[in-house]
């Protein structure tokens, strides 16, 4: 029977209330029988599971046995922040049979969406971020995965690439599904390793830059656990790990460009958000000294950096087929994403760009994140095709302030400034022409100057949902 075809209506008990519930087109609507009538809703793509409850054991030694007069529904409730919540309705009948016929129905209408994941397999790095991405996992994770009624495989990580190398070399044959919990350190080795993983099955050469690199079969969950999440923002326009679960769960689905980064020889690596030379990079390479700090290395040597005010000579050629800008933003159900000919590379040409900089950024994604609610590339999109490299040209400390304060400004933008230049990019090579940076790629340092970077179009998948709207105008009422 098509989902638009079931209908349910029958009044239930809801907390001694008498309440009316409908079930038809995929939609459960309540309402109570006396004041206040106030009507609530819920979809069924948005319901997590329908569970019967049980009866109060008289003894511990006996098992608990299911209640036929009583129900719940457990559902996800998006808050005007963007945020999602759990949220549960408790239904009784004095019809067992009422109760049963709901029950059956809805599960049988969520067994019907066939892109939730069943059987996870979920990476946790106890070494990242604040460190806690266990209790992350224990806190939010695991309760909703349970209600869902998902199997969930638990890796815990003990050093560093070991979930890259897992992924690579390891059975994935019983899994439909990978997430992780970490910072964006965490889900470089993820990705990184789905790809090569992908690469050694189908006998591809990932050195080879000319040679496409395959899409990875499994899609990717993102739980935030790091110190800035920048790519869990972009995804899901917060760091609230409820949400990421939330979009595990659905199973909706977007595509995200990966970049790979070469030298002259061999692949480097992958990455998702940016990769930085000059400031950042300087940033990442000294604050890996001060790890006892926390996240607070991160300002700490960003202050060092700033005042030290160090410029970079260098040549970058670019790979591009617009010398405009796009100044929509990316948000859920992105036109821009949606475009199946945004990849194609008919009308592009390189152009070169030669002189001294404090900074330079290939931004695959926005960057925006808490303490940045623009990002560095505020209109680059999540899987158009394109990176934005943001070239920042070496100038006064003044400027540097200016910069700073425009990137923690949600009001602003930094291509507001006049020494900030932007280009949509396919491709770019960086050529050192003096004293040499690293590249911050996805907060790991890469300390070969010389590179050339190429992105691949939506070459993950990821569960979500895309960033809501309502994301950038409230996002103090999320904490964040």
């Amino acid at each position: 029977m098509m989902t638009e075809d079931v209908v349910l209506l029958t009044t239930f008990t809801n907390a001694s209330k008498k309440i009316r519930v409908i079930f038809h087109k995929s939609v459960l609507i309540w309402d109570y029988e006396k004041p206040p009538f106030e009507q609530k809703s819920v979809k069924l793509e948005n319901i997590i599971s329908v569970k019967p409850d049980y009866l109060k054991c008289s003894h511990p030694s006996k098992d608990p046995e299911i209640d036929p007069f009583s129900f719940t529904i457990h559902y996800g409730s998006r808050e005007s922040c963007g945020k999602w919540k759990h949220k549960s309705l408790n239904l009784k009948h004095t019809d067992p049979l009422q109760v049963t016929s709901w029950i059956k129905t809805l599960e049988k209408q969520l067994g019907d969406l066939g892109q939730r994941p069943k059987k996870l397999l979920i990476f946790i790095n106890p070494f990242g971020g604040r460190k806690n991405s266990m209790q992350i996992y224990t806190k939010y994770g695991k309760p909703l995965f349970e209600i869902a009624g998902m199997d969930v495989t638990v890796n815990v990580s003990q050093r560093k690439d070991q979930i890259r190398d897992y992924l690579i070399n390891g059975s994935l044959e019983m899994f439909d599904s990978v997430a992780c919990v970490g910072g964006d350190g965490t889900v470089s080795e993820l990705f990184n390793g789905l790809v090569l993983r992908e690469c050694k099955i189908k006998g591809i050469e990932a050195d080879n830059i000319n040679t496409p690199l395959p899409n990875p079969r499994i899609p990717v969950g993102i739980i935030p656990g790091g110190s800035t999440d920048t790519i869990a923002y972009c995804l899901h326009g917060t760091t609230d790990p409820t949400t990421a679960v939330f979009h595990i769960i659905y199973g909706d689905s977007v595509g995200l460009d990966l970049v790979s980064v070469y030298n002259e020889n061999q692949l480097l690596k992958l990455y998702a958000s940016v990769l930085s030379y000059g400031y950042l990079g300087d940033v990442a390479y000294n604050s890996d000294r001060h790890r006892w700090m926390g996240p607070q290395r991160y300002n700490y040597s960003g202050f060092k950096k700033l005042v030290a005010n160090k410029g970079y000579q260098g040549e970058v050629a670019i790979l591009t087929d617009n010398d405009d800008i796009n100044t929509q933003k990316c948000y859920e159900n992105c036109d821009t994403c949606k475009n199946e000919t945004g990849d194609e590379k008919v009308k592009a040409q390189w152009k070169t760009i030669k002189g001294k900089f404090f900074m330079i950024s290939g931004a695959n994604i926005s960057c925006a994140c808490s303490k940045s609610p623009n990002g560095i590339a505020p209109y680059s999109h999540l899987g158009d095709g394109n990176m934005h490299l943001v070239l920042v040209r070496h100038g006064s400390f003044i400027n540097n302030l200016r910069l700073l304060l425009n990137l923690s400004n949600k009001n602003k933008h930094i291509e507001e400034l006049p020494f900030v230049e932007t280009y949509s990019a396919k491709e770019f090579c960086f050529r050192s022409l003096g004293s040499t940076s690293r590249w911050n790629c996805d907060g790991e340092i890469q300390h070969q100057a010389n590179i050339r970077a190429k992105v691949s179009r939506q070459l993950l998948t990821i569960f979500s949902r895309g960033r809501p709207v309502v994301a950038e105008r409230e996002t103090k009422c999320c904490g964040i």
